[in-house]
């Protein structure tokens, strides 16, 4: 039995599901299969509830029902368990479940005050968590606090939106991103520069959302992939270009240089992952990293992510060394287009 305080807070919206929802997944994940979740003046359960509670705890029986109903037909064995303590995520044994107690003794709902204050905290955890242990510095302390505070705004003004929308929105940047680099003048350049970082920190937006709400995907993450190298190949072809148009033709020769460079490592890494059948990402040198870490390749892994190089690439832009970004960005992509064909020949095809 999972009990919650008032039909508001079983129906409640945390991080983008329904609290009732996620209390009975926690048990379903537990191993479970059956609930039934309770409230006071739980008549009827609206239907974003009930589809969620289909979608997340498939073969589990649940019902619904009202708690003054429930102690002329509850088993005085059953355990009743607070519905805001599970909202977070899996559950342990149900011998150490957080449990009010059992039978009809334990119907006492958790006082509406702190319902509230658990599920805030709640939502606020649940979104925290949605950070990646392989993030980089500047997502780490720079775009995943700003990404996370628009998924939480997102998740409460639209809950039913899913993590293809926020990819979306991410493509349209890139592309405002484009036209203003096209554009071939010093302030095209640098709102280009701005537009770049934006899409780099609205680009996690997805992913936790994803994880927020249980919806990832291997098709939503080639998407996510795809979009990425995209709009990183379309930022470097259009600085290249905007100060070719400003006479810099040295500095966007080296741009082009690093765009084939960069172009022929995702390809490479592209072809890779769809053939191994691990589905469409260009993380195989990270991953690879990752497996004997060491400092230095923990930073030579860090100044190569997308985070670092689109802020390092506003901040030149933005002051005035464009032409520096290029050159530089040429360096290192020819860096770690031999890297990326060293690693990749050591291993089984």
């Amino acid at each position: 039995m999972v009990l919650f305080s008032s039909v508001a807070a079983a129906h409640r919206m945390v991080a983008g599901l329904p609290a009732g929802a996620r209390a009975l997944r926690a048990l379903a994940q537990a191993g479970h299969d059956r609930a039934e979740l309770a409230a006071p003046g739980l008549l009827a359960v609206d239907a974003v509830l009930q589809r969620e509670v289909a979608r997340l705890c498939q073969g589990m029986a649940v019902g619904f029902g009202d708690i003054a109903a429930l102690p002329g037909r509850l088993d005085p064995d059953t355990p009743v368990i607070a519905g805001e303590l599970l909202v977070e995520g899996s559950v342990p044994e149900l011998a150490v479940m957080p449990r009010l107690g059992s039978g009809a003794g334990a119907l006492e709902p958790m006082p509406e005050a702190l319902s509230c204050h658990a599920l805030d905290a709640a939502e606020k955890r649940i979104v925290r968590a949605t950070a990646k242990p392989g993030d980089g510095i500047v997502s780490r302390y720079v775009n995943r606090p700003v990404s996370q505070a628009c998924t939480r705004l997102l998740l409460r003004l639209f809950p039913g939106i899913a993590p293809l929308h926020t990819t979306c929105g991410t493509a349209l940047i890139a592309l405002v991103m484009t036209a203003a680099l096209l554009t071939g003048t010093a302030q095209g350049l640098v709102a280009g520069a701005l537009l770049f970082q934006a899409a780099s920190i609205f680009d996690g937006v997805d992913g936790e959302i994803a994880r927020a709400t249980f919806r990832s995907s291997p098709r939503g993450a080639a998407i996510d992939s795809l979009i990425d190298a995209l709009t990183n190949l379309a930022c470097v072809a259009g600085v290249a270009w905007n100060l070719y148009c400003q006479g810099q033709t040295t500095a966007a020769l080296a741009g082009t240089s690093g765009l084939a460079a960069m172009g022929l490592g995702l390809w490479v890494l592209g072809r890779r992952s769809r053939n191994n059948a691990e589905g469409m990402t260009f993380n195989a040198i990270k991953d690879r990293f990752s497996q004997r870490p060491s400092r230095i390749k923990q930073w030579l892994t860090w100044l190569t992510m997308r985070d670092f190089y689109a802020l390092a690439g506003a901040v030149l832009i933005a002051t005035g060394f464009a032409a520096f970004a290029l050159y530089a960005f040429a360096v290192v992509a020819a860096c770690w287009l031999v890297v990326v064909l060293t690693v990749l020949m050591r291993e089984p095809a």
